[in-house]
C-alpha cells in the first residue's frame, strides 16, 4: 500500500547574494587594476563596459536562481519531483520506489580536501541527496534536498515494496 506526502522546498538565496557581491567587488578590482596600469582609456572604457555586463547577466542569473522552488511527492510508489517557476511547472523525475538503488545522503561538514579533489567537486556546491535510480537504459541519478521525514518515507516505501 502507498502513501501520499508532499513538501515544497525554496532556495535560499543569500548565499547567492554573497557570492554575487564578492564576484561584483572582484570585478571592481579588476577594473581598477586595469586603470592604475596605464592603458588606453578606450580599452579601459570598454573594459568597464564589458565588466558591467557579466556582473549585470550573472545578477540576473542569480534571480532567476532565487525563483526557483522544488516539490517532492510520493504518490502510490513513485517518487515525483517537480521544479516550479512562477506560473510554470515543469517534471524533472518520475521514479518508482523499487527502482531507486542508491540514497546518498551528503553531510553537511565542510571537507577541504572535497575542494581540491576532482571525484568530489560536483558534490562540493549541491547540499542534500543523491538518488540513484534504475532506468530503461542503464543507471540515472538525480540531486535533491528532502527533509529527513522525506527520506524515512522513501526509505520506508523502498523496504515495502
Amino acid at each position: 500500500m502507498g502513501c501520499i506526502y508532499n513538501e515544497k522546498v525554496e532556495r535560499n538565496i543569500a548565499p547567492l547574494l554573497i557570492l554575487l557581491m564578492v564576484f561584483g567587488l572582484s570585478l571592481l578590482s579588476v577594473s581598477y587594476y586595469v586603470s592604475e596600469m596605464g592603458w588606453d582609456p578606450e580599452v579601459s572604457t570598454i573594459l568597464d563596459l564589458f565588466l558591467t555586463l557579466v556582473f549585470l547577466l550573472a545578477g540576473y542569473a542569480v534571480i532567476l536562481k532565487g525563483r526557483k522552488t522544488y516539490r517532492y511527492s510520493i504518490i502510490g510508489d513513485e517518487l515525483i519531483i517537480h521544479r516550479m517557476t512562477g506560473e510554470k511547472n515543469e517534471l524533472v523525475a518520475k521514479v518508482k520506489l523499487h527502482e531507486i538503488k542508491n540514497l546518498h545522503v551528503k553531510s553537511h561538514k565542510t571537507n577541504l580536501m572535497g575542494l581540491i579533489r576532482k571525484n568530489y567537486c560536483k558534490n562540493v556546491v549541491r547540499k542534500g541527496c543523491l538518488c540513484e535510480y534504475q532506468a530503461e537504459g542503464g543507471s540515472k541519478s538525480f540531486y535533491f534536498s528532502p527533509s529527513p521525514s522525506m527520506l524515512n518515507k522513501i526509505k520506508s516505501g523502498r523496504q515495502t515494496s
